[in-house]
Parts: C-alpha cells; sequence; structure tokens
C-alpha cells in the first residue's frame, strides 16, 4: 500500500484542477453529465497521461501507442478535458459542444468520433473486458512481428460499478490465467453508485478477489497523492508475470456540497456549488477559463517522454524485413480484406454434412490465409468446430497460439473479441446460438462500433433435439437480426457455408455472426456460394405457371426442396427461395428483390424459429412456418412433427392456402 505522501506539486495541481474546472463545465453548458468522477477522478487520469502514457496526440492513431480505456464511461467529460490539453485535435468549442447533436464530445466515449478515444464506452463492464483483449492482442503481435515492433500497454479506468458486473470478473479471471502483464487497472475506489453507498450492494474484499484470480494489487490510499499514483504505476509497469489492479481510495464529487455522496455521481452542479467549487480551485468563475501555462506543462511533459520513444520506433519499422512491414501495413490501415481463394473442399462420400462441419473446414483455410485470425469458443469448440488446427492454444507459454481457451465465459468472450478487434485483428467467437443471449451486450458493442468480428453460433434450432427447449433457440435469430450494423447468415449447406464466409472476409468493417446446424443436411446441387452475396436467391425455379413462393433458411431449405418437388407431382407449380441473409437481401436493388418476389403471389416462409423475421415478406402469419414457442425434449424427427415443420405437415399447410 502506498500511504499518504508528497502533495501535489505546484504544476500538477494547477492542471489537476484544469481538468476539474474544464469538466464540470462542459457538464454545466449541457445541463446533464457526471461530476462526481470529474472531481475524484482527475489525478488518476493526469497522471496516466502526463507521467506514463506512451501516445502521440499528433498521431493518434499510431499503432504502438498504449491504450487507454475509459470503462466508466460517465466520466467522458475527464476524458475529453484531458485530450484537449493533451493536445488532440479537439477544441474548446468542442468542448462547450458537450453532449449536443453531431458533436465530438457525445455523452459516452464513442470510437472513431473523438481523437484519441480507443474504445466505445458506457455500459460498465464492456471495457474492462475489452481491454483485457487489447491485451491479448498485444502479446501475440509482439512475437507475431519482428523487432517486438508492437510492445504496448493498455491501461483502465474503471469505477465501483464497472467491477459489480458479472462480465469483468469472468475477463479478470482469464487475464490473471493468461499473465498479461502489460494490463494495468486504476480502480476508482469512492464507495459510491448511482442509487447509494457500495457499502449495501458491494462489500467484497477487492484485494482478495483479484489476488485470488492471479492478479498483481497495489493501494493508493490518497487519491490526490500524484507521488503514490506515479509510484503505484511505475511498479505496475514493472510486473513481469501478471496484470495488476491500482485500487485509488477517492472522494467522489471532491470539492461539492454533494461530495462523498451518492447525489455526486450523475447531478449537474448549482449555480452556487459550481461558484465554491472554482474558489477552491483558485479558478476565475467565467466557464472555460484556461490556463496557457497548465497546456503547455502538461503538453511538454508528454512531449519528453514520448518523443525519442516515437522517433525511435519509426526507425525501428523501417528496418523491419518486407514481410513484417506488409503485415504491419495492414494494422496500421485497420480494415483490410481476406480473400478466400479457391482451395479444395473434401466433401463427404454420401453428400451429407451439417454446416457446422463445413464450417470447421472453412476456418482451417481462412487461418492459413491471414496470421491476424484467431479466436475461440466459451468450452464448446468441439461442438462448434471452431478449433484452429495446428495453431496452438494461446497462453503464456505459447503467445502464438491462435485458439483462445475462453472456458465458460461467453459475456467476456465477446468483449474481449472487440478488444482483439479494436488493435485490427480479425477475432472469431463460438457458442451455441441459444447461448447467444449471454453475449448480445458485446454484440451490440461491435455493431456499435463498426468491427470485424465474427460470430460463430452453433445448434441453431428445436431440431436440437433431446437437450429439450432449454439448448433449443428460438427468439435468438430474431434478436440478431433486429441489432443494427449486423449481418446474420444462416447458410443451408457446404455451398453456402463457403459463399457465407467469402462473403463476410470481403468486408472490411462491421461484424458477422453465422447460424449452423448440428444435423446433417445433403449438399444440394441448387445450391450456389456465389449468390450468398446477394443475401437470397432462387435455388429451384418453377416449371410453368407459378402458383407460390416458398422461403426457407438453413436446415428447413431440404425441406422446402422436398415439399416443391412433391408438390409438383399433385399438379402445384412453386418456386423456393434460399434466403442465407435477409439484411444482405435488404441491400439488393429493388428490381431484384421484386425478381424474386413477384407482388402477386403467394409466399410462404419455412424456418423453426421465431416468425418475426419475416412478416415483411408475406400477407399474413397463416403463411409462415416458423416457431413462436419453446420447443421440448425428444428425437428430432418427434419435434419438427410434432411443430409441424416436417415435411408432410408443409405440404398440407401449403396446399390448404393454395
Amino acid at each position: 500500500m502506498f500511504q499518504l505522501g508528497k502533495q501535489p506539486t505546484n504544476n500538477d495541481k494547477k492542471i489537476v484542477d484544469q481538468l476539474r474546472s474544464l469538466g464540470i463545465d462542459m457538464i454545466d453548458t449541457a445541463k446533464s453529465g457526471h461530476p462526481g468522477i470529474v472531481l475524484g477522478a482527475a489525478p488518476i487520469i493526469y497522471t496516466l497521461y502526463a507521467k506514463h502514457l506512451m501516445i502521440n496526440p499528433k498521431d493518434p492513431n499510431w499503432i504502438n501507442r498504449d491504450r487507454f480505456v475509459m470503462s466508466a464511461g460517465h466520466g467522458s467529460a475527464l476524458l475529453y478535458a484531458t485530450l484537449f490539453l493533451a493536445g488532440y485535435k479537439i477544441t474548446l468549442e468542442d468542448l462547450k459542444a458537450f453532449r449536443s447533436m453531431d458533436s465530438i464530445t457525445p455523452g459516452h466515449p464513442e470510437y472513431k468520433t473523438t481523437p484519441g478515444v480507443d474504445m466505445s464506452t458506457g455500459p460498465l463492464g464492456q471495457g474492462f473486458a475489452s481491454a483485457v483483449g487489447m491485451a491479448i492482442a498485444e502479446v501475440y503481435l509482439k512475437n507475431q512481428l519482428k523487432k517486438k515492433i508492437i510492445d504496448y500497454h493498455t491501461y483502465v479506468l474503471c469505477g465501483d460499478g464497472d467491477l459489480m458486473e458479472g462480465i469483468s470478473y469472468e475477463a479478470a479471471s482469464l487475464a490473471g490465467v493468461l499473465g498479461l502483464n502489460h494490463l494495468i487497472v486504476l480502480y476508482d475506489s469512492n464507495h459510491v453508485s448511482l442509487d447509494a453507498e457500495t457499502n449495501v450492494t458491494f462489500t467484497e474484499n477487492i484485494k482478495d478477489r483479484f489476488t485470488a484470480m492471479g492478479w498483481n494489487y497495489i493501494n493508493v490510499s490518497d487519491g490526490e497523492d500524484i507521488e503514490a499514483l506515479n509510484r503505484a504505476i511505475d511498479q505496475a509497469k514493472a510486473e513481469e508475470n501478471k496484470p495488476t489492479l491500482i485500487e485509488v481510495n477517492t472522494i467522489i464529487g471532491k470539492y461539492s456540497k454533494n461530495q462523498g455522496t451518492a447525489k455526486a455521481h450523475g447531478t449537474p452542479l448549482d449555480e452556487e456549488d459550481l461558484k465554491q467549487v472554482k474558489e477552491k480551485l483558485d479558478i476565475w468563475d467565467i466557464p472555460f477559463t484556461v490556463s496557457n501555462d497548465a497546456v503547455t506543462e502538461f503538453q511538454r511533459q508528454i512531449e519528453e517522454r514520448v518523443d525519442a520513444y516515437y522517433k525511435n520506433w519509426q526507425t525501428k519499422k523501417e528496418n523491419l524485413d518486407e514481410e513484417s512491414k506488409e503485415k504491419l501495413d495492414l494494422l496500421e490501415k485497420g480494415t483490410y480484406e481476406i480473400k478466400l481463394k479457391d482451395f479444395s473442399y473434401d466433401f463427404p462420400e454420401d453428400l451429407m454434412e451439417s454446416t457446422r462441419d463445413a464450417s470447421g473446414k472453412v476456418l482451417n483455410e481462412i487461418k492459413n490465409q491471414c496470421d491476424f485470425f484467431l479466436g475461440g469458443s466459451a468450452d464448446l469448440a468441439t461442438s462448434n468446430k471452431s478449433y484452429l488446427k495446428e495453431s496452438g492454444d494461446f497462453s503464456k507459454d505459447n503467445p502464438m497460439g491462435r485458439n483462445i481457451r475462453y472456458g465458460v465465459r461467453e459475456h467476456a468472450m465477446g468483449a474481449i473479441s472487440n478488444g482483439l478487434a479494436l488493435v485490427g485483428l480479425r477475432p472469431f467467437a463460438s457458442t451455441f446460438l441459444v447461448f447467444s443471449d449471454y453475449l448480445k451486450p458485446a454484440i451490440r458493442m461491435s455493431a456499435l462500433m463498426n468491427l470485424p468480428v465474427l460470430y460463430i453460433f452453433t445448434h441453431d434450432s428445436i431440431s436440437v433435439g433431446e437437450d429439450g427447449p432449454t439448448h433449443q433457440p428460438v427468439e435468438q435469430l430474431i434478436a440478431l437480426r433486429s441489432t443494427p450494423n449486423l449481418e446474420v447468415f444462416r447458410p443451408a449447406d457446404v455451398n453456402e457455408v463457403i459463399g457465407s464466409y467469402k462473403t463476410i472476409f470481403r468486408k472490411k468493417e462491421g461484424p458477422s455472426a453465422i447460424i449452423l446446424g448440428r444435423n446433417k443436411v445433403p449438399i444440394q446441387n441448387e445450391t450456389k456460394a456465389s449468390e450468398v452475396e446477394k443475401g437470397a436467391y432462387i435455388v429451384r425455379m418453377e416449371e410453368g405457371q407459378l402458383h407460390g413462393i416458398i422461403v426457407a433458411t438453413g436446415e428447413e431449405l431440404s425441406i422446402a426442396i422436398d415439399a416443391a418437388t412433391r408438390l409438383k407431382e399433385q399438379g402445384y407449380s412453386l418456386r423456393v427461395i434460399s434466403m442465407p441473409s435477409i439484411e444482405r437481401f435488404r441491400k439488393e436493388p429493388k428490381e431484384y428483390q421484386e425478381e424474386l418476389f413477384p407482388m402477386t403471389v403467394k409466399t410462404f416462409v419455412i424456418e423453426a424459429s421465431s416468425s418475426y423475421s419475416w412478416h415483411s415478406f408475406v400477407y399474413n402469419e397463416r403463411y409462415l412456418i416458423t416457431v413462436n414457442n419453446f420447443g421440448m425434449s425428444a428425437k428430432r424427427e418427434d419435434i419438427m412433427k410434432r411443430y409441424h415443420m416436417d415435411v408432410e405437415s408443409v405440404i398440407k399447410k401449403i396446399k390448404e392456402m393454395l
């Protein structure tokens, strides 16, 4: 523990108080925000930026910069004030526009909106867990590229709320197992959350808990003590085998009349309080007053520490071999396409194969074509068929392993994947579709930040069978499809699996989810990998007069084709459309959409999932052959019959409607 030591120097205190003043001015102008963390945690962020972070405000996207994650995203005003003083391209006018329309200073930090912001944060725990991904990426790339051209630290500022969220402990546990010693978390420990003091909700011993998870623990008893903060961070950086949590005891809303109480968390200061706080800080009571001396001194400290290191790094980069230069160039661009070239696919003799098995083969081909492709499963790689063969497991003893053993930690897996993508890797995360609910908050963050994370979900319908309703997804597909900026693919066979992956890796940004089945399905002559990028296409053309259209996805496509074939024998001519991706189809020109779906023709949909994806394609719900209730434990064939998803039931339903 670092006891109370030297008080801040005049220069230190002047800059810290300048940060506080700018932060509360921003909140006052916006009439909303969180002054508590601004007033309480300013010394922490100042010490980190002025004395430790290896950053270059003139090159904010420098690939080897230290990463900083404001996991307590409600502290955005403090972060923006810090970035402004540090010399990033943020102006006083930007600070004055805090939380206003189209500003670069939104209510919570947003990736690619504000220079110097390394990820979008706000949902508590997401930043903490994603930082673990950033730390994994540093270890992997340090060993993947020559001359340790990647060698950075990842820092996190979190609060009590972050550490109450379960995702933080999933991620912290894995970080301890992996020995991520370049991960340093600064815990703003003020014992207050939004509603109340934490003595009624959060009383565990943080030191014991993190120590038990394999972390190094340091305490700074006085959050105003810059010298103690500085020593603590130095000690954390010297740790060779463990991540470090630095617990910093602070006072929320320090100097305000509500200091130390829940009222200080998210309530802007009133006029009288704002005035008296500024008096205590010895700053003029004029909004957005900035000391040139404070700005100059803050930027001087950063430049003196970083300039030589940055120049030496550039020289090291120039001296890299051509292969490493090419790899580094991909990382620095931040977006790149993986060209899944033609490859020899090993088809089974009986032409029957599950889409999860097909996916496993393709993943291993992708692995051969891109060193930046890696990922893992939440203890289900064997079932998901998502293990990268001959690639090893990532660990402190094998930093170049490309399979991340996440254990049963779905939520952290999603957030860690975001952290990997934020550094420039192309990660995948895999589990059963029914457990996608555990990842949903992280998937949402992938979509918000437009990150190229691949989510692989298997065991995709009630046809899972005997495992029963707890393992049979029903509502999960619509949950994924309703997420903006997420493309969802549900391929019907190996041809469409290949087409899905080619489409996904042709994209340079944005997350994707591929939904795969456990059961063997026939490899259809009519399915085409090249058509998947359109989202939907005709796999069986009608003969003569068109009586109706059947749309299907995944395993149900073979049911649709069988039903159409038998209905033809009974005098009904039906078109069958495979729609592996609704999102892709909706992006196609209107002419193509109308070509597939003539306005006057009845359309039926077959999918063993919620009907809510499909109402816009049919006249009314009577044309939907879907599942809107939970499944049951029974043999696959019996379940499909009970839910009218077998071929006989489908034929009967369509004949009635025609």
